[in-house]
């Protein structure tokens, strides 16, 4: 659900504008409603839909207040904080036609669009589980094999935070107080192939580099691989849209996972029909946006 922010009612977001009075969404409610309809609850014509969409993605890196104010339509008060934030921002997902003629006239009226068809920025990451460092290389064992990754492979680095928690089961009727510890994820964009590799700190095996905390050790493989490739940690900034969380790859660490959800439970923190939820979803339809305008760039 969203707020629209005109007449601030409740929308349950599968289009871009306000069901009540028409006024544009939120772009950061809109990328938690096309996050949720991605899932593999959301309906099958749903995503069956995504494949002929397109989005248009606002580029803000010189945007003027008063401009912005008039193309989309919003007081000067809320285009001066979007102007400031600057950046990429996703603001609306149309038939190709539609986007087409809305990119046409945003660029008309002085603000820089991008397009991008949704089903390249829904491309499945290929899932690492461990890998080594050495000068200027990563070699990874991911879910399809190994893969090796040097400093010019790298186009783009996507890292954000992982919300994690659980969904009270409804036969047991009763609140959860068992909160999960907060995942991060990495998204290393290549230059080559359109499927970024996903690092999840808390399922990849360091192998003999590994000697500090994971997220100090991640920075480190970062510094060694990304060389001068941009990196982007927007994703903290977007409100949570949590969905049922896929099963972790296969390996040593996803099975210490699976132990220590049962010694919660048997702790009585979280019962048999908990459901773990989190936003990876959300987080990987932002990486793949973000990716597909830099690859235009």
């Amino acid at each position: 659900m969203a707020n629209c922010l005109s007449c601030q009612r409740p929308v349950a977001v599968a289009r871009a504008t306000c069901l009540y009075c028409g006024a544009a969404l939120p772009p950061e409610h809109l990328t938690v409603a096309l996050a949720a309809a991605a899932r593999e609850d959301a309906p099958a014509a749903a995503r069956a839909a995504a494949a002929d969409r397109a989005l248009v993605v606002l580029d803000l890196a010189d945007a003027n207040p008063d401009t912005l104010g008039r193309a989309l339509g919003l007081p000067r008060y809320e285009a001066g904080l979007l102007a400031k934030r600057g950046g990429l921002h996703l603001h609306r997902v149309l038939d190709p036609a539609e986007a087409e003629a809305e990119a046409g006239r945003l660029g008309a009226r002085g603000v820089t669009a991008v397009l991008v068809p949704e089903a390249e920025a829904r491309v499945r990451p290929l899932r690492a589980t461990g890998g080594t460092r050495a000068e200027g290389s990563l070699t990874l064992r991911t879910e399809e094999g190994p893969v090796t990754l040097r400093r010019d492979d790298v186009l783009l680095v996507v890292q954000g935070p992982i919300t994690r928690e659980y969904q009270t089961s409804f036969r047991r009727k009763r609140v959860d107080t068992a909160r999960l510890e907060e995942g991060y994820r990495v998204h290393l964009h290549r230059t080559r192939e359109t499927r970024p590799v996903e690092i999840d700190a808390a399922n990849f095996e360091f192998g003999t580099t590994g000697t500090r905390s994971t997220r100090l050790e991640i920075d480190a493989w970062l510094g060694e691989i990304a060389g001068g490739a941009p990196r982007d940690d927007g994703f903290r900034r977007l409100p949570p849209a949590l969905g049922p969380a896929e099963p972790e790859p296969r390996g040593a660490l996803s099975a210490a996972g699976s132990l220590g959800l049962v010694s919660r439970r048997r702790r009585g923190e979280g019962d048999e029909g908990s459901l773990v939820l989190d936003n990876v979803e959300q987080f990987r339809f932002y990486s793949g946006w973000r990716a597909a305008v830099e690859r235009r760039r």
